[in-house]
């Protein structure tokens, strides 16, 4: 669990819970050189603020401040360091079949898309979803297989990086899914 604070509507994750944890992989190089990249500013928590997080034990009482950055920045941050230019992790064994046919569109499927973050075409298949992290939507363009909240991040097209990102949360992923523009119900 990372710590946040509600400011001006949106969550402010506690940026050294996820150096620490989600990102404790990467130099602070190599995650720098994606905030520059994605024009992610990360502020500094307040005096109040920083007094919760000692109280709590997540910081030390010797921290002298904390970064703190929005969720749908985290969000970017991560999707681009962890999924960026890589394949995600290797789905369940049940999925094997249907991942070396190749999926295709047919009556058990539905062609939707997202424009998160760069935008993507996929392949929903609503008979695989099993649960929330069940790998049920197919890249139109790697044809690799995410669950929806990941497929929401999934791009191949340049990210977004001049946009004002604000809300953005891929729990949300339903909101984010659209039905493909040539869907005619029949499916």
């Amino acid at each position: 669990t990372i710590s946040c604070f509600v400011v001006g509507g949106e969550k402010r994750l506690c940026l050294p819970q996820i150096l620490n944890s989600v990102l404790r992989d990467f130099s602070l190089q190599q995650i720098n050189s994606v905030c520059d990249e994605l024009h992610i500013y990360c502020s500094r928590c307040t005096a109040d603020q920083l007094e919760i997080l000692k109280v709590m034990g997540i910081l030390p009482f010797s921290a002298p401040s904390c970064g703190l950055i929005t969720k749908t920045d985290a969000e970017r941050l991560c999707n681009a360091l962890l999924y960026g230019g890589a394949y995600p992790p290797p789905c369940k064994k049940e999925l094997a079949a249907s991942l070396a046919l190749g999926l295709e569109l047919s009556e058990r499927s539905v062609r939707v898309y997202h424009e998160c973050f760069g935008k993507c075409k996929g392949l929903l298949v609503p008979e695989l979803y099993s649960s929330p992290s069940a790998a049920c939507i197919q890249c139109l363009d790697c044809r690799l297989m995410y669950p929806p909240h990941k497929f929401v991040v999934h791009s191949h097209k340049a990210l977004e990086n001049r946009t004002c990102h604000w809300g953005f949360d891929s729990a949300n992923w339903r909101a984010y899914i659209l039905l493909s523009q040539d869907y005619t119900g029949k499916e």
